[in-house]
């Protein structure tokens, strides 16, 4: 695979007749397409949570309130146990 055929950086978005209830209605950000796979975290199923409570868990402190309140997306159907941060560079 080569840098014009990758779709790293790119977003996926689900036909709307895509019957597969994990990826029915989402836009994918694809992180990396090698030969070796893909990794992409579905950029629009939030959970009923707040990154405030994912980082209580880590006994962690957001440094404000918009930083807590910033939603917790789901993410996509393999490896449920990992979390991954999207931030700007």
């Amino acid at each position: 695979m080569n840098d014009s055929t990758s779709l790293t950086n790119h977003l996926l978005i689900a036909m709307p007749s895509l019957a597969d209830p994990n990826f029915s209605h989402t836009v994918t950000l694809i992180c990396e397409h090698t030969e070796k796979g893909a990794l992409g975290i579905v950029l629009n199923k939030p959970l009923p949570m707040r990154l405030c409570d994912v980082l209580t868990q880590m006994k962690l402190e957001p440094r404000d309130d918009s930083i807590g309140g910033q939603p917790v997306l789901r993410g996509g159907p393999v490896h449920t146990d990992r979390g991954f941060v999207l931030h700007r560079p």
